[in-house]
């Protein structure tokens, strides 16, 4: 048997379920109501510089009060201002379901110190969902601007947390946002390294030289935040860091900032342990998936799909599919006989699917016939005499098949080849038109057109009997050896017959 004949037929069949078990997932964990995101507005200018003490205000909009609000302020070297402000929330009003709350957040740049920062506002839900705002902004304290001393900002940098997935593969996905000092935008790079034990501790004091240029015209800008596309197919599997820098073109000045990311670009490898044929009946064939593995990341969150089709059945077959983190075996019920093809995909937390078919052979097993005539057995090949006269019953109905099928057993009797009767038993006379012995067959068919037969001879009671057979073997025995006896003595009287010369 060869995996040809399911060619051009899985994957997408295997994909279109798994796409479906997940948006059904996703459904169901939504429910029925619709959840919008609060939104979050302040007085925050991106790009602005702030001088002096400034109070900003800001609103919240949302269904429900949130259960915290914050404000923090960090760069490269890590958070610079941070302030809880959940509790000096204020009802501003109250419109249906629609709620408003306002809030003040301070800027000291005399207690912050200079810097290019990344302003986050953070709300959580009390479903603990967290949403976020940001904003590149630029401190100097005027006493530091009216000194005369010259500030060269490096431009801002910050990865969102959305950004691409903490599992990777082929390729990630980038989110960021960045903003110069100047108008003219920062030259952006990245260099990813293997991670220690520790993620994203390193600092940077310069560019490394071998970091990747992102190319400008190949960045998109969706939302205010922009996106690059960063292939990895070439790295091995495991922790890495993936740091991105922002350059000011004018004073050489940069920012960093960290994502520790996880890299499975190697699919799991799937093993099938289960039979490869198998007698019909109610019996279970059980297949297994244990043994599958991922050599980096182990089994944990891995998601095996089972998929098992009858490629013998008629069209009304349904495939059969299940799929979860848990879903390690199978078990196909053997009711119907055929070629049956079992298929395990196994989807790591990255998406990858690795995947192994096995075929399994689910033998018809025929019908053993069994034939009674009053209450005598018959075997194959035997011999019944029966009277004209006479009438007797014939019973196969003791014929035994696998449970799946013995409930739909056909049988079909025969006269010297002739279909005459149909079921199990039935009272049997001399049949018309028949003057002298005749072949008797019993055929049992089963559901899957799988039979067997007995046939016998039958032979009329009131003919003449004929000297029976092992009596003439018996007689012309005697009759050789009599002979034999006269030829050795007549040859000891009489002379030698002479040779041919």
């Amino acid at each position: 048997m060869t995996e040809e004949r399911s060619v051009g037929v899985f994957p997408a069949f295997i994909a279109a379920i798994y796409i479906f078990s997940l948006l059904q997932t996703t459904s169901i964990a939504e429910g029925p109501e619709v959840d919008y995101r609060p939104n979050i507005d302040t007085d925050l200018i991106d790009g602005e510089i702030y001088l002096q003490y400034t109070t900003i205000s800001g609103t919240i909009q949302n269904e429900v009060e949130p259960i915290s609000a914050t404000w923090e302020l960090h760069d490269s070297s890590g958070t610079r201002y941070f302030v809880d402000f959940t509790d000096d929330l204020e009802t501003d009003s109250d419109i249906s379901n629609w709620n408003k709350w306002a809030f003040e957040i301070e800027i000291n740049p005399l207690s912050i110190g200079a810097c290019s920062c990344i302003s986050v506002i953070s709300v959580e839900e009390p479903s603990g969902d967290i949403y976020t705002k940001y904003h590149s902004i630029f401190i100097l304290p005027e006493e530091t601007s009216d000194s005369g001393v010259q500030i060269e900002f490096p431009p801002t940098i910050k990865i969102l947390p959305g950004s691409g997935s903490e599992w990777s593969s082929q390729a990630y996905e980038l989110e960021f946002i960045s903003r110069n000092f100047y108008s003219e935008n920062p030259s952006l790079s990245y260099k990813i390294y293997q991670t220690s034990d520790i993620k994203c501790s390193d600092e940077k004091t310069q560019i490394p030289s071998d970091s990747v240029n992102i190319d400008q015209s190949e960045i998109s800008l969706f939302d205010g935040a922009f996106s690059n596309i960063i292939d990895i197919k070439n790295l091995s599997d495991g922790w890495y860091d993936l740091m991105v820098f922002a350059e000011n073109p004018s004073n050489d000045r940069f920012s960093y900032d960290c994502r520790s990311i996880k890299v499975d670009n190697v699919p799991p490898v799937a093993i099938i342990d289960g039979p490869s044929s198998i007698s019909e009946g109610f019996s279970k064939a059980n297949f297994d998936g244990s043994a599958s593995y991922d050599d980096t990341w182990g089994i944990q969150g891995l998601t095996y799909i089972w998929s098992v089709i009858n490629l013998d059945s008629r069209s009304d077959y349904i495939p059969i599919v299940v799929s979860g983190t848990g879903q390690r075996s199978i078990s196909v019920n053997t009711t119907d006989s055929g070629t049956y093809l079992v298929k395990l995909s196994i989807s790591d937390n990255a998406g990858n699917i690795g995947a192994a078919t096995q075929y399994l052979e689910v033998n018809n097993i025929p019908p053993v016939v069994r034939l009674t005539i009053g209450e005598d057995p018959i075997s194959d090949n035997g011999e019944f005499t029966m009277s004209r006269d006479s009438t007797y019953m014939i019973d196969a109905s003791s014929s035994t098949d696998t449970q799946n099928d013995a409930d739909n057993l056909r049988y079909i009797w025969r006269i010297n080849n002739i279909p005459t009767y149909e079921g199990a038993s039935r009272e049997f006379t001399w049949p018309e038109g028949i003057d002298g012995d005749f072949i008797l067959t019993i055929e049992v068919i089963d559901d899957d057109s799988e039979s067997s037969q007995i046939s016998i001879l039958v032979k009329d009671e009131s003919a003449q009997t004929s000297t029976p057979l092992p009596i003439i073997l018996l007689i012309l025995s005697a009759l050789f050896f009599s002979y034999s006896v006269m030829s050795f003595r007549k040859q000891d009287s009489e002379s030698d017959i002479p040779k041919w010369s």
